[in-house]
């Protein structure tokens, strides 16, 4: 037979745990999500090197910050599009090899995001006709090095 005050206790002491349990589960920080692999549809590559005119946008290293190569890149990108409705832009961040893959695909989708919103601020682009993609270090699938982008930037392919 059982103890009835033991058996107390130990209720006692086990509803206590559960709870500190639940409570230090409530105070973990969440994870963070990690930035999917997004490059360029197979369409892109498809397309003739002739019908995709190409602006690169160089990054310093750990970056995302445009500098004034870089805009006058992007505005030669908006300036081009602004001249015919039915082109469309496919941005493609990318990062160097140092750091980890994680660290990488985030660092290239900021990229990517900055001269996407860039693109924008000009006024020459509505959202419907940009593409943004990121691939982190990774090569593009087509395995055409002459369509890669620029390491540590983002490339600008109007088509």
């Amino acid at each position: 037979m059982t103890n009835p005050k033991t058996n107390k206790y130990s209720l006692s002491l086990l509803a206590s745990l559960l709870l500190l349990g639940g409570c230090a589960q409530m105070y973990q920080q969440p994870a963070k999500p990690a930035v999917a692999y997004n490059p360029p549809g197979a369409a892109l590559a498809a397309l003739p090197a002739g019908a995709v005119t190409r602006f690169s946008v160089a990054f310093a290293s750990n970056s995302a910050d445009i500098d004034a190569a870089g805009m006058t890149a992007i505005s030669g990108a908006a300036d081009l599009m602004q001249t015919n409705a039915a082109f469309v832009a496919t941005v493609i961040g990318s990062s160097d090899p140092s750091g980890s893959d994680a660290g990488n695909m985030l660092l290239s989708k900021q990229r990517a995001m900055a001269v996407h919103t860039a693109l924008l601020q000009t006024g020459k682009v509505t959202e419907q006709r940009i593409e943004t993609r990121w691939m982190g270090d990774r090569p593009q699938a087509s395995g055409d090095v002459t369509a890669a982008p620029n390491v540590r930037g983002v490339e600008i392919a109007v088509h």
